[in-house]
C-alpha cells in the first residue's frame, strides 16, 4: 500500500471514492488492478510463486522422487563477456539446482567463460549451430541419467526459481497421458540494461496456435527421450532451430504431452518475441506437410493455411432477421455478390417482419436459387430461430450469421472452412470488426466479467495488442455466432443452441463449451475478417427492457460452466478477469 501512495496515488483516491459511494466490488476491482500495474509487481509474484513451488517440492518429496533437470547452455561466436556472466549467474543462484550444466560453444574461446562448479560441463569441440550443441547435450544427459533438459543462450537467464516451477509441475503430475514431452512457461522480457520489462504470460498448450507463433521455444524444457527420437525418427536430420524441434515433438506427440507452467522461467531480451520471423517461418516449412501453404504474417507470426478440400464442402449460411431492411441487404448483398467460396446456400430465417420494403427485399432475394426464406413468426428467440432455420440446411457445415455483418475480403468463407475441416475442430470464428476498424471479436475468454468477454475488444486493427493474438489463427474456448461455423452433425450432437434456458444471451458460447466437452477444438481465424454492425438489429442486452432476460441467462450461464471461478485456458491467472483487453 505505501508503493502504492508513493507512485499512484489518484488510483489509490479512486479506489477509495468508489468505496465511499457503496460500489466496493469495483473499488475492490480498481485496487487489484492498481497493484498489478506497480512497479515490481512481476517480481513480487515471481517470489511469492516460487516460494509455494519450494514448499510444494519439499512437500512432494517424501513421497516421489524429485525429476532429474539438466541445462544446455548454447554461447554463440562473438558472445559479449557480460551475458555469459549473467547467464551463469542465473544458474548458480537457482534455489533448486541443475543436476548437470551442459554448455557447447561455436568459438572455444568463449568456453573460458564458463569455467565453474562441479555441475558445468564443457562439451567438447566446437558447434556450427545451437541445434548442434543441443543435440550433443541432449545424449550427454541421457548418459547421465537426466529425464529434462532446459535448452538456453547466453542472452537468456533464469529467474531464481526458475528450475523450482518445472520440478514442481513434473511431481504434481497432473496430467492424463503419461508424462509430457515438454514444459513451456511465461516469460519477463528485458531491454534498455534492464529497466523495461514486460511480462509475457501465456496460454495454456494449444496445438493450432503452436504453428502459428513461437510462444514455447525460448522458455521450455524438453524430455530428453523425446526431443532425441524425433530426430531418429526422421532419419537423423537435424532441427534447424529449436521452433522447430519443438514443431516436430509437437507433430509426434499428443497435444495432451505438453504442458504449461505459469510461473516465469525465464528472462529474455525485449522485443524477441516479433523478432526472426524468417526462421519462424522457416521452421514451419520445414516440419510441416508441403501441401500446406506457410507464409510470413504480422509480427514475426506465420499464416499456416490447410489446402480446402476438392469438392468444397457445402455450407449453409443461416441469417436470422427481422426487418432492418438496410442491415439484410448490405449482408446478403456480401454473401450473393462478394463471397467467392463455390458452394453454399443463405437461409434468410424471418422473424416476423413487417415493414414492406423488408419483405419486398426478401421476396426478391428469394428468386435467387442460392437463397431459401424461412418463417419464423413469434417472439424473438436467437437460439429457436437458428435452430429452426438449421433443420432446414442441406450443407455439411452451417454457417450462423448475424443480419448486420458486412463482408470485406471475397475469401472470408473459404478460410473458416480451411480450418473447420480439420480432424478434432468444433467451432471455427471470425474476426468482427467495428466499423471503425477496431476488433469487436478475436476469441471469446471465460471467466472475464466473471461470465465470459470478447479477448482484445477495441483495439485497433493494425496493432500488435497483446503478443499480437488477434493477428494468429489460434484455439479459443468459444467464438461468437455473429460468424461461427460449425459441422451440422456436431451442432445436431449437442442439440444445437439452447432455446429454453439461453434464449438470446450466452447461447453462442455455451454451444462451443459443449463442443469441447465432446473432445472438439473450437478455432479462431483473422484470415476471414467483417465487419459487425454489433447489436443494431436487436438492441443491447443492458437495455432496461433487456435487462431482467440478460440477468436471467447470465445466471443460467454462470452455474452451468463455473464461470465465476474458471480460468480460461487463453487468458493467465495472472491477468485481469474484470477487463477485455488482457492486462
Amino acid at each position: 500500500m505505501t508503493l502504492l501512495v508513493a507512485t499512484r496515488p489518484d488510483r489509490l483516491v479512486a479506489c477509495g471514492w468508489w468505496w465511499l459511494v457503496g460500489k466496493r466490488l469495483r473499488a475492490r476491482y480498481r485496487l487489484e488492478a492498481a497493484v498489478a500495474a506497480l512497479p515490481f509487481a512481476h517480481q513480487r509474484w515471481m517470489a511469492d510463486a516460487g516460494k509455494d513451488d519450494l514448499r510444494e517440492i519439499a512437500l512432494l518429496s517424501r513421497s516421489s522422487k524429485s525429476p532429474s533437470i539438466g541445462v544446455h547452455l548454447h554461447i554463440a561466436r562473438g558472445a559479449s563477456k557480460e551475458a555469459i556472466r549473467a547467464a551463469m549467474v542465473s544458474l548458480e543462484r537457482q534455489s533448486t539446482c541443475a543436476q548437470a550444466v551442459l554448455v557447447s560453444v561455436q568459438d572455444r574461446a568463449d568456453g573460458e567463460q564458463c569455467e565453474g562448479g562441479d555441475a558445468i560441463t564443457l562439451l567438447p569441440s566446437a558447434f556450427a549451430s545451437r541445434t548442434s550443441g543441443l543435440q550433443a547435450a541432449l545424449e550427454a544427459a541421457r548418459s547421465l541419467d537426466i529425464a529434462y533438459l532446459v535448452p538456453l543462450t547466453e542472452d537468456v537467464q533464469l529467474p531464481r526459481h526458475g528450475l523450482a516451477a518445472y520440478s514442481a509441475h513434473l511431481m504434481r503430475g497432473e496430467w492424463e497421458r503419461g508424462t509430457p514431452a515438454l514444459l513451456f512457461g511465461d516469460e519477463l522480457m528485458v531491454s534498455g540494461q534492464g529497466r523495461a520489462r514486460e511480462a509475457w504470460l501465456k496460454p495454456e498448450w494449444d496445438a493450432r496456435m503452436v504453428w502459428s507463433q513461437d510462444y514455447i521455444s525460448s522458455a521450455c524444457l524438453l524430455a530428453v527421450d523425446d526431443a532425441l527420437g524425433v530426430v531418429a525418427d526422421d532419419g537423423g536430420v537435424l532441427p534447424a532451430s529449436v521452433y522447430e524441434w519443438v514443431l516436430r515433438m509437437a507433430a509426434s506427440r499428443s497435444a495432451a504431452a505438453a504442458g504449461h507452467v505459469a510461473r516465469i522461467t525465464a528472462r529474455t531480451p525485449g522485443g524477441g518475441w516479433h523478432e526472426a520471423g524468417p526462421e519462424r517461418l522457416a521452421a514451419v516449412r520445414q516440419a510441416t506437410s508441403p501441401f500446406l501453404r506457410a507464409s510470413p504474417g504480422p509480427f514475426g507470426t506465420v499464416r499456416l493455411q490447410y489446402p480446402l478440400p476438392a469438392p468444397a464442402p457445402k455450407v449453409s449460411i443461416i441469417v436470422a432477421t427481422r426487418d432492418r431492411v438496410e442491415l439484410l441487404r448490405t449482408c446478403v448483398q456480401g454473401l450473393l455478390e462478394q463471397t467467392a467460396y463455390p458452394d453454399f446456400e443463405v437461409i434468410v430465417a424471418d422473424n416476423d417482419s413487417r415493414e414492406a420494403e423488408t419483405l419486398c427485399y426478401m421476396d426478391e432475394i428469394a428468386r435467387d436459387p442460392r437463397v431459401r426464406l424461412v418463417r419464423w413468426p413469434h417472439a424473438f428467440n436467437y437460439s429457436a430461430i437458428n435452430n429452426f432455420a438449421a433443420t432446414h440446411a442441406s450443407g455439411e457445415y452451417l454457417c450462423l450469421l448475424n443480419n448486420d455483418i458486412e463482408v470485406l475480403d471475397p475469401h472470408w468463407l473459404g478460410e473458416m472452412v480451411r480450418e473447420a475441416v480439420q480432424p478434432g475442430v468444433g467451432a471455427v470464428g471470425a474476426r468482427l470488426l467495428y466499423p471503425d476498424r477496431t476488433i469487436q471479436h478475436a476469441g471469446v475468454a471465460l471467466g472475464i466479467g466473471n461470465a465470459a468477454g470478447h479477448a482484445h475488444r477495441g483495439l485497433p486493427v493494425d496493432e500488435a495488442g497483446y503478443f499480437a493474438q488477434t493477428h494468429i489463427v489460434r484455439g479459443a474456448s468459444a467464438v461468437t455466432a455473429a460468424c461461427m461455423l460449425v459441422a451440422k452433425c456436431d451442432f445436431d450432437a449437442v442439440g444445437g443452441l439452447d432455446e429454453d434456458r439461453l434464449a438470446v444471451a450466452y447461447n453462442d458460447v455455451d454451444l462451443c463449451l459443449k463442443l469441447r466437452q465432446r473432445g472438439l477444438a473450437n478455432i479462431y481465424t483473422p484470415l476471414a475478417t467483417l465487419i459487425h454492425h454489433e447489436s443494431k438489429s436487436r438492441g443491447l442486452d443492458f437495455a432496461p427492457e433487456h435487462l431482467e432476460r440478460y440477468m436471467r441467462e447470465l445466471a443460467v450461464f454462470q452455474q452451468r460452466w463455473g464461470t465465476t471461478e474458471v480460468v480460461d485456458p487463453w487468458h493467465h491467472p495472472q491477468l485481469n478477469r474484470q477487463s477485455e483487453v488482457f492486462n
